[in-house]
């Protein structure tokens, strides 16, 4: 036991105030209002002579006492720190000290208080003494603060509760854990970032919504690299990954602080916990220890509140599921493996059992050749096949790869690896390891392949991939599987970004080839598609051998190659049919913003919008409107671990991610999610990310950056012989010269428009040829309005309307119908440029004082980006004087005193639900 004088120290820093997310002020008020309470208790002379503070462990009982001894003053607090199995000597003399100096309670310096932390420590005479303490004491003589851990068996609960609460000497307040909001919050606040719903969730699982826990859980995770931070989102991107802690950190200290044979029961006993009763005589065997001292063990660490035993007094169970966890990430490579076999002979035998069906094959797996192969390799290709069931898988590779198979196969999607199955991969890994037949073996580590791709397992379904291909490099087997599998290796390359391979690939120079030509030249067409070049992929496929031709996987490389250089009518035909497997037509037509056709082509196939690549179900939302779920989608798509779509496909969803946060005012992010996509390397479409960054600089008054920019990027795309997509940026190079008055570029692009178009044959390209024709000659107006409501895109629709008023090829009075159909998506940026024009053709603005709190929003928002007065001005189209007396209002609405207070206020705030600055 140790005993100091209280004393403030750098430590307590942790406590000290300062600005907050919302629940995390919430939690912290709530804190402090307990604190309050106890200390009112502590100080009123009538009040109780001891408030006992009851939680479980990780709940933050110390931190709460230390702010009570800082509360009620250190010059009359004497703080106690109780440890298991220590002398307890010096709290009686703390107990002499005080009967001394109060005279047992008649006299002495009044609200002295005695704090005691982890009281359930104190042995039974000494809580004897104490409890005599308190009741002689006077209504001005000591009080006493106690904290108890109910999470561990210790006498001093029933004597402490039942002796004194039973004289009304004593009040109980109970320190409850995190809720939901709270938990999440705090996530946050730990990693930097808004945590997604699946983290929250995870992290509950792990800590049981315990604070002190919760920090923790985000380093061990953290540093097992299962999260990252993704567009100020922390997601949970591996939920089967150990959490993983330094050896220095006090949790390990602790537990290996308690001995080296509880250290290995410990282990031990997080292995084997799922079987149940069966626990002490298992580790026994596995330890070599005997089972006296494995029972001493578990007792001591249930004394310490890691470990408790259910109440028929069979199972052992973890207090924190998270302490589990890091201690299996403990175990050595031979303890893990002899563990796992003692567990698998044991349930074999019948001497235990597992509710958890995944558990006994993770265990299997793990033992490998220690174990009875043949029974081994039977029960994990039964388990894993159990769990890979097709209603639940998703054609991961196909979609990766247009044209790598011809099944059906279904899915979410959206996956995060964890869930019944999530180690299928592993399973089948292992029971290829134990095949003795080279035939099963090889077709055992094609399902393994296929499990770890359908997983977003990206790197080891590579290793595994490639593990086959170096096998199968000199034998003659079946041509489709050998090209399934060649188009699986491309797709997994380009998820992990390894473009120099595919370089290699698409040249035929790095693989030992299988001796099927038409194997070579599908798997050269597949690396050359996944690079982008189109030519060059429908020239291999021409000089295929006719009689071999794999038609399902060529056809939709050749249909596609040919739709990207703007050749449309071989694509066209396949859209009466349904689509392969993995949709990678409706991909295209989403990636052209062909929405319509996407729809019909997705009823056809009778597929549904969850099943698509998350970059295509986010493409659809934000086609849709849906801008959240837009966003949210791209979020998750970019996370480490996600299932890796198209290319096109990726590219079209940063394309529209950006443009939403465009419209929303917040440039700064979509700066850098463009840049993200820059960062991909040689990326199919590349050019369409010039959209969203020349309609920045457009909006900032840039312009002769913006002309740079789409300059550029047709220069871009017509190097890699590219017409797709291109009309987007004759559209926007249009608007341009509008805006600067330059009609001679404004004839070109009417030209090349028409040309692209024509080429194209997509209905978003024919309306943007429209809208562009529009701007030179007007009476195409009503035309090229007509061409973008059939589109059915709520924002394509509002942006062509503006467009189109600016033109002067429009009814103003359509601003109010663009103006209406874009307050849903929060499009604050847009919607206040709408307003400025509204304004101009004299059309009313409803709804003022909506207005006002969205300006507000708005301009809040561009201060916390860094943006000047002037710059403002121009986003807004608006004086500067007008931006200044806004602010001037802002600042009086709000109570914020400088544009930094602001900033950090917005920075801290939720990032889709904006601070209400302008609340009264």
């Amino acid at each position: 036991m140790n005993i100091e004088k209280r004393e403030r120290s750098s430590s307590d820093s942790s406590d000290a105030p300062g600005r907050c997310r919302p629940d995390v002020a919430q939690f912290r008020t709530d804190r402090d209002q307990l604190v309050r309470g106890v200390v009112d208790a502590v100080a009123d002379p009538a009040g109780p002579r001891a408030v006992l503070i009851l939680g479980t462990g990780g709940t933050g009982l110390s931190t709460v006492l230390r702010q009570v001894c800082r509360e009620f003053g250190e010059d009359r607090t004497w703080f106690v720190a109780a440890r298991p199995r220590q002398s307890h000597s010096a709290l009686g003399t703390v107990l002499n000290d005080f009967r001394a100096l109060h005279g047992s309670g008649r006299s002495g310096q009044p609200g002295t208080m005695l704090a005691i932390d982890d009281a359930q420590w104190v042995d039974a005479g000494t809580l004897k003494r104490l409890i005599s303490l308190l009741r002689t004491s006077a209504e001005a003589g000591p009080r006493c603060v106690c904290t108890v851990r109910v999470d561990v068996p210790a006498a001093i609960r029933p004597q402490l509760i039942s002796e004194l609460v039973a004289d009304r000497l004593v009040e109980v307040v109970w320190l409850r854990p995190l809720d939901d909001n709270g938990l999440a919050a705090l996530i946050g606040e730990r990693s930097g970032a808004e945590p997604t719903p699946e983290l929250v969730r995870h992290v509950g699982r792990l800590t049981r919504n315990r604070p002190k826990a919760v920090g923790i859980a985000i380093d061990a995770l953290t540093a097992a690299d299962g999260i990252r931070v993704v567009d100020l989102r922390t997601h949970l991107v591996h939920p089967d990954a150990i959490p993983t802690l330094r050896p220095q950190h006090r949790l390990l200290q602790e537990l290996r602080g308690l001995g080296p044979t509880n250290w290995s029961v410990a282990k031990a006993a997080a292995v084997l916990n799922p079987l149940g009763a069966a626990l002490p005589e298992l580790i026994a065997e596995a330890t070599s220890l005997s089972r006296a001292e494995v029972t001493d063990a578990l007792r001591v660490l249930c004394a310490n509140g890691f470990l408790r035993q259910a109440r028929d007094g069979g199972r052992w169970i973890f207090r924190l599921p998270l302490v589990q966890r890091i201690l299996i990430g403990q175990t050595g490579p031979y303890e893990r493996r002899r563990l796992a076999q003692v567990a698998v002979t044991a349930v074999w035998a019948g001497r235990a059992h597992c509710a958890d069906p995944d558990y006994l094959a993770d265990q299997q797996a793990c033992a490998g050749r220690l174990l009875d192969e043949r029974r081994a390799k039977a029960e994990l290709l039964a388990h894993a096949r159990a769990s890979s069931r097709p209603d639940h898988r998703r054609a991961t590779i196909s979609r990766s790869a247009p044209g790598a198979g011809t099944g059906t196969g279904t899915g979410a999607g959206s996956g995060t690896g964890s869930g019944s199955g999530a180690n299928a991969g592993v399973w089948l890994r292992v029971a290829a390891e134990l095949s003795s037949d080279e035939t099963e073996r090889l077709r055992i580590l094609w399902e393994s392949a296929q499990s770890f791709a359908d997983r977003n397992r990206t790197a080891e379904g590579l290793a595994t991939v490639e593990a086959l291909l170096n096998e199968l490099s000199v034998q003659r087997g079946c041509t489709d599987l050998l090209i399934d599998i060649h188009l699986a290796h491309i797709a997994l390359l380009r998820a992990t970004g390894d473009h120099a391979a595919l370089d290699r690939l698409a040249r035929g120079e790095t693989w030992p080839w299988a001796p099927d030509p038409v194997v070579q030249v599908m798997t050269r067409a597949g690396a050359s598609f996944a690079l982008g070049r189109w030519q060059r992929v429908r020239e291999l496929l021409a000089g295929m051998p006719r009689h071999r031709h794999p038609l399902a996987r060529a056809e939709v490389l050749g249909s596609l190659a040919a739709l990207w250089q703007g050749e449309h009518q071989r694509f066209t035909r396949r859209l009466s049919q349904p689509d392969q497997q993995g949709f990678p037509y409706t991909g295209a037509l989403l990636t052209l913003g062909e929405l319509t056709g996407a729809r019909r082509m997705l009823a056809r196939s009778g597929g549904r919008p969850e099943q698509l690549a998350l970059a295509d179900q986010a493409v659809l939302a934000a086609r849709q409107g849906e801008f959240t779920r837009a966003l949210t989608l791209t979020r998750r798509s970019l996370a480490p671990g996600a299932a890796p779509g198209p290319d096109s496909s990726r590219t079209a969803m940063i394309q529209t991610a950006a443009l939403i946060l465009l419209a929303r005012g917040q440039l700064r992010r979509a700066s850098e999610l463009v840049d993200r996509g820059h960062g991909g390397g040689r990326t199919a479409l590349l050019h369409l990310l010039a959209v969203p960054q020349a309609r920045a600089a457009l909006a900032l008054g840039e312009h002769p950056q913006a002309e740079y920019i789409l300059d550029q990027a047709v220069k871009d795309a017509s190097a890699a012989d590219t017409v797709a997509g291109t009309d987007e940026l004759w559209f926007a190079a249009a608007q341009l010269a509008m805006t600067t008055g330059d009609r001679d570029r404004l004839d070109l692009c009417h030209r090349e428009c028409t040309a692209v178009a024509s080429k194209l044959g997509t209905s978003r390209a024919i309306a943007h040829s429209l809208l562009v024709r529009a701007c030179v000659d007007r009476r195409f107006g009503p035309a090229a309005l007509r061409s973008a409501r059939a589109l059915g895109q709520p924002f394509e629709l509002a942006l062509a309307v503006e467009h189109l008023v600016r033109a002067g090829a429009a009814d103003p009075q359509l601003l109010r119908e663009a103006y209406g159909s874009l307050g849903p998506a929060d499009a604050l940026l847009v919607r206040a440029r709408l307003r400025t024009l509204m304004r101009e053709h004299c059309v009313a603005v409803p709804n003022r004082q909506a207005v006002v709190e969205e300006n507000e929003r708005l301009l809040a928002d561009l201060l916390a980006q860094g943006f000047g007065n002037q710059q403002i001005s121009v986003l807004l189209g608006v004086s500067r004087r007008s931006i200044e007396s806004r602010l001037t209002r802002l600042f009086s609405r709000s109570g914020y005193r400088s544009r930094l207070e602001l900033a950090m206020a917005m920075l801290h705030d939720r990032p889709e639900s904006p601070v209400t600055v302008g609340a009264s």
